[in-house]
C-alpha cells in the first residue's frame, strides 16, 4: 500500500500550522505521496478560505517543499474549490497541480446571500429555514444539482466529501438517507460522476472532528461507486498536522470490504491505481 493525502488544510486557510510540519509528520507516519489542498479564495466574505493575496506565497512555499524534499516524498500543489454561481475557476491558474471540487455553499436568490452547507448546526438550520423554508428535500436537491452542475461545467480531478451535507444530520435528525428523494439525488449526482473522469475521495475528516462517526460518503453510497466503476481514494481532510493519517486503516478496511482493491493517486505526475 502506498501511504498518500491529497486533502489538507494549514494556516493558509482554515487549517492549524505550517506547510512543512505537515511534511514532517507526513514522512514520520511512512506517507510516499502528500497533496496540500487549500480552501481557493472565494467571491465574497469567508473566514476559512485563503485571502486572494496569500495565494501566490502559498504556491512559492511548496515549490519550494517540493525541491527540499525532492526524492524523500512526492508533494503536490492542489486547491479546494468551492462551485457556485459567479465562482472562479482555479484549474487554469499556474502551479495548481488539482482541485478537489466541492460545495460548501448555496446562493440564496431571495437574500443574495452565499448559504453554508457544512456549517455548524445553527448555520444548517438558518440555511434549511431561510433559503428552503424548512423544506429539506428542497435542500438536499438543490444541494447535489449543483455538485452535478459543477462536474458538467468544471470538473475537478477530486469529488470532495460528496454527501457532507449530513455533517449535521445525527441520527437522522433532518433526513433519512433510505428516503427515496434522497437515494435519487445521489443516484442521478454518481450517474453523471461515473460519465467523467472524477475520483470520489472516501473522507475521514468528519469523524476526526468529531461531527460523523463514519467517512463520507457513506458505505451504501460507495457500493454503488464500485457497481459503476468510479475510481475512489482515501483522504483525511486534516487540519492538523498530527491527523494527517486519522482513521486512515479503518477508511481502507472499509473499502475492501465493499469490494474495491485500488485506489486512484497522483504518483510520478500521473493518476494511477494502486493496491489498497
Amino acid at each position: 500500500m502506498i501511504k498518500s493525502s491529497f486533502h489538507s488544510h494549514s494556516r493558509f486557510d482554515d487549517g492549524f500550522g505550517e506547510l512543512e510540519q505537515y511534511i514532517d509528520s507526513a514522512i514520520s507516519k511512512g506517507f510516499k505521496v502528500f497533496g496540500f489542498s487549500a480552501h481557493a479564495p472565494v467571491v465574497f466574505d469567508s473566514d476559512w478560505n485563503m485571502k486572494p493575496e496569500c495565494f501566490d506565497e502559498y504556491i512559492k512555499t511548496i515549490r519550494h517543499l517540493k525541491e527540499k524534499y525532492n526524492g524523500i516524498i512526492e508533494i503536490y500543489t492542489g486547491l479546494e474549490t468551492d462551485y457556485y454561481p459567479g465562482c472562479v475557476d482555479w484549474r487554469v491558474k499556474n502551479g495548481v497541480d488539482y482541485t478537489i471540487g466541492s460545495v460548501h455553499f448555496i446562493w440564496n436568490d431571495r437574500t443574495g446571500v452565499y448559504m453554508p452547507v457544512d456549517g455548524t448546526r445553527e448555520e444548517f438550520e438558518e440555511t434549511l429555514k431561510e433559503g428552503f423554508d424548512n423544506d429539506i428535500c428542497s435542500f438536499v436537491k438543490a444541494y447535489y444539482g449543483q455538485i452535478r452542475e459543477m462536474l458538467m461545467k468544471m470538473p475537478p480531478n477530486i469529488i470532495g466529501h460528496l454527501d457532507v451535507i449530513r455533517k449535521n444530520n445525527a441520527d437522522g435528525r433532518y433526513f433519512d438517507e433510505e428516503d427515496d428523494y434522497y437515494r435519487e439525488e445521489v443516484l442521478k449526482t454518481l450517474e453523471i460522476i461515473s460519465l467523467s473522469n472524477a475520483i470520489v475521495e472516501v473522507n475521514t475528516g468528519g469523524i476526526a472532528r468529531g461531527y460523523t462517526s463514519d467517512p463520507y460518503p457513506s458505505r451504501w453510497i460507495l457500493e454503488l461507486c464500485l457497481e459503476m466503476d468510479i475510481p475512489v481514494m482515501v483522504n483525511s481532510d486534516s487540519h492538523q498536522p498530527d491527523k494527517i493519517d486519522f482513521y486512515y486503516k479503518e477508511a481502507h478496511e472499509l473499502l475492501k470490504s465493499v469490494g474495491y482493491r485500488h485506489q486512484r493517486i497522483l504518483i510520478g505526475n500521473e493518476w494511477r491505481d494502486v493496491k489498497l
